[in-house]
């Protein structure tokens, strides 16, 4: 069960209360029973002044028989030197009120606790004791802590109505805030530009904004990719049913196996164009590569050499590869042979007969690079910052293609931190495409 932020911080906020209000009323306690016991000990003293000084005006002509009255909750005793009781309150033990030592101490008499104090005259004829017992002591300090403990029975419940109060005054924003994003459209992703934020909830309303951005980049690649996709299968889609329709009203046979073998050939170039389009849809939502495993680039591209080698056979053209070493660096094989499969496929198709598409594998310091370098026609420096947007084609190429490979290689560099890059050769003919890759340590 998920609990509620309100009654979390309204909760938080009772407790700190109650315990701060009752360590107050237990500190208070402390410092009223040493507040008291000094009052109190004060007028033990001052009652054994007083007493010694009516002793001492009075002992030549007062008889001391008659025990005193005891109003004061304050029993005394009055000694002389000699161990002679001379009198004695009412309420004053049999035993002797502490000790002959001069000051105050505790003491226990028939299992009572005492605080007494002793006090002789200047002669050191008259030796005046009095006590009080602890009982007092307690009850005055324990009657203040209850009077500290009362108001609590109406404060209590009245703070709680206040901390809910405030709690639900404080959490208003929070409370806006989610309004806000609850009725907004599915289709509205504008940042929220809410007024008077708090500043702990300027962080979510960043992080949202900053969804909000993704969404709608997200989404409008969607869009954007579904029309650019429907555009490029209208055309092969309308050449095949336009070869269709020639080889149904065709008459003659060599006619109908002409437009059906086109039919077959806009097939292929639909379906590979599908391909692309998948290879491309995967690759660019935003992700990264999960678990990546120690790849050797060389066997990669003598693979995807093998697979290119009847079409290069078919066209004259010569492919060779060179590798200094077996190129390891960490990737997903699957990504990586699509990204040599596409180079290569270009740099075959685009190279005219009798032409050359020469591979390199080397090694620059911590970097593996892969090289092909092609003498086809080239590509003008204006739109070599172009040809990896998704379906642009070089006019006048005479080849066909879905302008989506170079596309994917850019994808699938940028997701193994390798660097692609663009160049013309020395002698002006032909493109060179490197790939910088981090070699594997």
């Amino acid at each position: 069960m998920r609990t509620s932020l309100r009654w979390r911080l309204f909760a938080l906020l009772a407790v700190s209360v109650l315990l701060a209000w009752i360590a107050t009323a237990f500190f208070t306690y402390l410092d009223t029973r040493h507040e008291i016991g000094s009052m109190l000990d004060k007028r033990l003293m001052h009652t054994a002044e007083l007493v010694l000084q009516q002793v001492e005006l009075g002992s030549n002509t007062i008889p001391y028989t008659q025990p005193l009255s005891d109003y004061t909750h304050t029993t005394l005793q009055v000694w002389q030197h000699d161990g002679t009781l001379l009198m004695q309150s009412t309420t004053a033990s049999t035993e002797r009120l502490g000790t002959q030592h001069e000051g105050l101490n505790n003491a226990v008499l028939q299992g009572i606790r005492y605080r007494t104090y002793s006090l002789w005259d200047a002669q050191q004829q008259f030796n005046v004791r009095v006590a009080e017992r602890y009982d007092l002591r307690d009850a005055l300090a324990e009657s203040v802590a209850r009077h500290l403990l009362h108001p609590l029975y109406f404060a209590v419940p009245g703070l709680g109505v206040l901390i809910w109060l405030a709690v639900g005054a404080g959490l208003a924003p929070l409370s806006r805030f989610a309004n806000e994003v609850k009725q907004r459209q599915p289709d509205k992703l504008d940042p929220l530009e809410l007024s008077n934020t708090p500043r702990e909830v300027l962080p979510l309303q960043n992080a949202l904004n900053s969804l909000f951005k993704r969404l709608h980049d997200s989404l409008e690649y969607e869009r954007r990719f579904t029309a650019d996709a429907a555009h490029e299968l209208r055309t092969p889609l309308a050449a095949i049913k336009t070869q269709a329709q020639v080889a149904c009203a065709a008459t003659d046979v060599e006619q109908r196996q002409q437009s059906l073998s086109k039919v077959i050939l806009g097939a292929d170039r639909a379906a590979h164009l599908i391909d692309q389009l998948l290879v491309l849809a995967q690759l660019d939502p935003e992700h990264s590569l999960i678990e990546p495993q120690q790849i050797q680039l060389a066997a990669l591209v003598s693979e995807s050499i093998a697979q290119h080698a009847p079409a290069a056979i078919r066209k004259a053209v010569e492919l060779g590869f060179t590798a200094e070493d077996d190129g390891l660096i960490y990737g997903d094989s699957t990504l990586l042979a699509i990204l040599v499969r596409n180079l290569i496929d270009n740099a075959v198709r685009y190279t005219p007969s009798k032409g050359q598409v020469n591979i390199q594998l080397q090694q620059h310091g911590t970097a593996i690079v892969l090289q092909i370098a092609d003498t086809g026609p080239g590509i003008a420096v204006a739109e070599l910052q172009r040809i990896t947007s998704r379906f642009y084609r070089v006019l006048g190429s005479g080849e066909d293609g879905s302008g989506l490979g170079l596309s994917i290689v850019k994808r699938i560099a940028k997701l193994h931190d390798a660097q692609l890059s663009f160049d013309t050769p020395a002698n002006g003919t032909g493109l060179v495409v490197r790939v910088s890759f981090k070699a594997a340590a």
